[in-house]
């Protein structure tokens, strides 16, 4: 036992040694705790382009320069804002501050900066002595957003006034909301004197934003909202008193449910008080994406540039309760979920060591493509509300068992393996029985270029069910299902002849976009030559004219591989 010792005195040490020394500073506000994370700050060029201020549960989408510009187009001018998915919360808020008789409005921030997970906006006061940075930053799993101003105080005299922000909601559906009865309704504001905050409530539905202030709130009052939709807007006014020198902080708690008032303020007992503690531990949940995997080369900008793209990576992650988690497309406008993006995406946060996120992702996708469909067909869209909008480009079905194959080699998990593989099996068979009119194992339906009637043959769709074959065989092999797996790889090896033999076309050097009926192809000339000619690409004009003559002059009755468009699927027999 003598050789367990050395261990125990160290141990003893190391607690003891502990037990002496001074605990580490507590911040006291979310400003203080912001030492030593790395920011980037913007160009004063792009102050008038959107932002996001991540969370799993609410985000914050505006401009740099601090505003809530109306923003998107899935639902028209309303995808910026407040969002707690399935609702929004907010447009957004606009703050003023008051000396004596000058009103300030903090409407155009000149300064904007990034960090990993919050963002700081600020305001140069100079000709007021004063600098007002504002912190916004939403904790994990928790349907809430923190805004602190500080205001600095750089004169020589104390500063007197008062600031003032006029909170603008609009409790609102998502996108497809009216497909699972969610129907919009006036939103009315009323000010709570007891716990002094603001609630805004959706006239006919359980939604509620609520607000409130850390500072004394001296006067609250309604506004007219100007806004789009049907929000309503609630003004909170407190003092400012800054010693010279000094600086004052006032933090702001929004708060949402789509789950009734008492849930809202549920939520705001999370926030109010907290916001230190789960700021920190988000810091340390993005220090892990810094830990997990490093970049070393002599460019450090790329360096940073890998570093910030695990953050990123982060700032997509959608939690839906009772739907569930996944990453989303893109902000503003697809904050929700889709199939082949995610397959996609996940081979990256794979590589990035965000296992959870890739295991929750699949998991998602899987069950709302087996309620939606049932037969394996993997789902293309769904909204935030599980609203599925496109039950499934073919492409993302043979997709699926590739993506489950790739993370089955990151974690080694057979499990995923299992739960997964009667699924690509059933999606295998609809694939090419469901798809394949002439039975050519070449499926013909709508692949990732989203084109009206391209809908023929397509290169991506028929050189992702090539490789969607060779995983469902890797994968058959690894559970020890023989037989399934000398079939998909017998499917995968005429898949691979085919491709390179009938999709290949010599007049163009390239794999062709499609395989079609020259009636086919000079219908989506035309559209091609009107969409051309809209960009003001006229090399492309010249050789979509170039292509219609050569058919006009040459026509066939047979189909026959096509390249009209030169999109990025066309080099997806290579990537294969």
């Amino acid at each position: 036992m003598r050789y367990y010792r050395l261990p125990i005195i160290i141990l003893i040490f190391l607690v003891s040694y502990s037990c002496t020394q001074e605990p580490a500073p507590t911040a006291t506000n979310l400003f203080s705790a912001i030492d030593e994370i790395e920011g980037i700050s913007g160009k004063e060029t792009y102050l008038n382009s959107p932002y996001i201020t991540p969370g799993n549960r609410v985000y914050a989408v505006g401009h740099q320069d601090g505003s809530f510009p109306d923003l998107g187009w899935h639902i028209t001018g309303e995808m910026g804002g407040i969002w707690n998915h399935p609702i929004k919360l907010m447009d957004g808020f606009e703050a003023s501050i008051s000396l004596g008789e000058n009103t300030i409005s903090l409407a155009k921030a000149d300064k904007f900066t990034n960090y990993p997970f919050f963002n700081v906006i600020s305001y140069s006061l100079a000709e007021n002595d004063l600098q007002i940075d504002r912190l916004q930053f939403s904790p994990d799993d928790v349907e809430g957003l923190i805004i602190t101003y500080a205001i600095q105080n750089n004169g020589n005299s104390k500063l007197e006034g008062d600031l003032q922000i006029e909170f603008q909601s609009d409790l609102r559906p998502t996108w497809l909301g009216e497909r699972t009865d969610m129907i919009d309704a006036e939103d009315k504001a009323s000010y709570d004197q007891a716990s002094s905050h603001w609630i805004f409530q959706d006239s006919n539905n359980p939604w509620f934003t609520l607000v409130q202030s850390s500072a004394t709130v001296d006067t609250a009052f309604t506004a007219t909202n100007s806004r789009l939709g049907k929000g309503a807007s609630g003004v909170m006014e407190s003092s400012v008193s800054v010693e010279a020198g000094s600086t004052q902080y006032l933090t702001y708690y929004i708060s949402g449910s789509y789950n009734g008032k008492e849930n809202a303020q549920q939520k705001m007992q999370a926030l109010v008080g907290k916001e230190v503690s789960a700021f920190e531990q988000k810091k340390r949940r993005y220090q892990s994406f810094a830990d997990m995997t490093q970049l070393s080369t002599p460019d450090e900008d790329l360096n940073q540039t890998f570093k910030w793209l695990k953050y990123n990576a982060d700032w997509f992650v959608r939690t839906v309760p009772g739907i569930g988690t996944g990453i989303a497309a893109g902000y503003p406008d697809y904050p929700w979920w889709f199939g082949c993006d995610s397959e996609y995406a996940l081979q990256g946060y794979m590589a990035i060591g965000q296992y959870e996120t890739a295991l929750k992702t699949l998991k998602l996708l899987h069950e709302l493509s087996e309620k939606e469909n049932g037969n394996g067909r993997i789902v293309h869209e769904i909204s935030s509300n599980g609203a599925v909008f496109n039950p499934g480009n073919i492409n993302e079905t043979p997709q699926f068992p590739t993506i489950i194959w790739d993370v089955y080699q990151w974690t080694g998990d057979k499990s995923l393996l299992e739960a997964y593989f009667p699924t690509i099996q059933k999606g295998l068979t609809w694939l090419l029985e469901e798809n394949d009119e002439d039975g050519d194992l070449l499926p013909e339906g709508a692949g990732m270029m989203e084109i009206h009637g391209l809908e023929s043959e397509m290169i991506d769709v028929v050189s992702y069910t090539y490789q969607g074959f060779v995983a469902a065989a890797k994968i058959a092999d690894a559970l020890g299902e023989s037989s399934a797996a000398d079939s998909y790889r017998e499917t995968a090896a005429q898949l691979k002849e085919k491709i390179n033999e009938e999709f290949w076309s010599e007049d163009f050097g390239s794999y062709a976009d499609f395989i079609g009926t020259d009636k086919q192809s000079l219908k989506l000339i035309e559209d091609a030559l009107v969409r051309a000619d809209t960009l003001n690409k006229p090399w492309a004009v010249a050789e979509l004219q170039e292509t219609k003559q050569y058919l006009l002059n040459k026509p066939s009755e047979a189909e026959r591989p096509f390249v009209l468009y030169h999109n990025w699927v066309g080099i997806t027999a290579m990537e294969v």
